[in-house]
């Protein structure tokens, strides 16, 4: 079955090239663009976050202490980054992160700390846009270091979504997918856009295949035992298109401007490694734009099998959302727009599944957050001020109190903690 899927991404890669070197006339593929230049840009969320009612584990005592309450004024996220197109056809973005600047640990919020004297600052994104065909929209190939096309909310932008914080639908899937929590990997992926006449029809399809990026004892691997990860996604718009140009990240909000529906339906698939026999995803999502209604739902099942000694195990989890708001357009000064988000996971609840998830890597216990707020848009896509409170709950099932089994009850660089509910004051700016 391995060896099948491999073979099949193989097989389109193969009819991506057999169409690119059918045409007679391959210049813009090698010939520079006229006055082309590096387009720089930056982006950034500053936030403050007052938290409340967090707690952490005492390992001494056995049980969860309450923390103060406080204000945290942290850069939730922030990018530097670089566009070029020096080929007609070949497009290049290149991004850098110090997210999580002046975060504290012990902030009820996502996301990890970045807080030292000297904030670390890395590569986020990295990669080519290849366009197949010439002056069509039907064939790209993309290859670099991004997200795999799996799942709305992870392949959208936190500056583009509704609530103050992105669901931890994202979170969970990539995780789960790929092992580390921005979902970056290297990969390659073929993708498109295919119309009908009137445009009132536009399928958008990918399929990718990546380097995982688990850890393990000698790093970021998969072990001894090797399996890529293939993803697909397929998305049909019905009435307005959701897009008229590929790429490989979207929008939420239209301004009115949109009245149509996109549904899509996606998974990955990867074989053996050191950690599991298969890792599957399975999943869809939702996106209605109408008129001043903007809403989105996503769902994924997420499943392992594996071995524990001779017997064979396998769990399945579950996580999604529900997300809407109304953008008003003011008189003066950009759009206002109410909103609300409901986030839920849940993995293995007894003690028989938590042990087998627990051998198996995966999220175990339930994990709930509700988000309401209300936001400014001041420029669109590009300014806007926030005021949200979001609401936490989670379930440890049959684990031991101490448990860090999922991110309701783990903090990245403090370990064991329950979450607790946060409000915040934001901004979000692109330039």
């Amino acid at each position: 079955m391995k060896t099948f899927r491999i073979a099949l991404f193989i097989a389109a890669c193969f009819l991506a090239f057999s169409t690119l070197f059918a045409q007679r006339d391959t210049n813009g593929i090698v010939q520079n663009r006229p006055n082309w230049r590096i387009e720089p840009f930056a982006s950034f969320q500053l936030w403050s976050v007052y938290s409340m009612n967090h707690q952490v584990y005492n390992s001494q005592t056995k049980l969860y202490e309450k923390v103060d309450d406080r204000l945290n004024f942290i850069f939730r996220r922030a990018r530097l980054g670089f566009r070029m197109q020096p080929y007609d056809r070949l497009r290049f973005n290149l991004i850098f992160a110090y997210d999580g600047a002046g975060k504290d640990v012990l902030n009820s919020s996502l996301g990890v700390a970045n807080n030292g004297a000297n904030p670390s600052f890395g590569l986020f994104d990295g990669f080519m846009d290849w366009r197949i065909k010439p002056q069509k929209e039907s064939m790209f190939l993309t290859a670099g270091f991004f997200r795999p096309q799996v799942g709305r909310e992870s392949i959208t932008a936190a500056w583009t979504v509704a609530s103050m914080e992105k669901s931890q639908t994202q979170n969970y899937l990539r995780q789960h997918i790929v092992g580390v929590g921005p979902g970056r990997v290297v990969g390659a992926n073929l993708g498109g856009l295919l119309f009908n006449q009137s445009k009132k029809l536009v399928l958008n399809y990918n399929l990718g295949i990546f380097n995982p990026a688990y850890l393990s004892n000698n790093g970021q691997s998969t072990g001894q035992q090797y399996s890529p990860m293939l993803a697909y996604r397929a998305a049909l718009s019905i009435g307005d298109p959701e897009m008229s140009q590929y790429a490989i990240n979207y929008l939420m909000n239209f301004y009115g401007r949109r009245k149509g529906i996109s549904l899509a339906l996606d998974g990955t698939w990867q074989g053996r490694t050191d950690f599991f026999k298969t890792n599957t995803s399975l999943g869809g999502d939702v996106l209605l734009n109408y008129g001043v209604l903007n809403f989105d739902a996503e769902y994924h099942q997420l499943a392992r099998t594996g071995q524990n000694g001779t017997q064979d195990i396998s769990q399945k989890s579950w996580v999604g959302h529900l997300r809407g708001g109304l953008t008003f357009k003011l008189k003066k000064n950009g759009y206002l727009e109410p909103a609300f988000m409901l986030m839920r996971f849940r993995g293995a609840m007894s003690a028989f599944d938590q042990a087998q998830a627990t051998k198996l890597r995966m999220f175990e216990g339930e994990d709930t957050s509700y988000d309401l707020g209300l936001n400014w848009h001041l420029q669109e896509r590009r300014l806007k001020l926030l005021l949200h409170y979001t609401w936490r709950q989670g379930d440890l099932g049959a684990a031991a109190p101490g448990s860090t089994i999922n991110e309701f009850f783990n903090q990245p660089g403090f370990g064991a903690i329950r979450r607790g509910d946060w409000l915040g004051l934001g901004l979000n700016a692109i330039f």
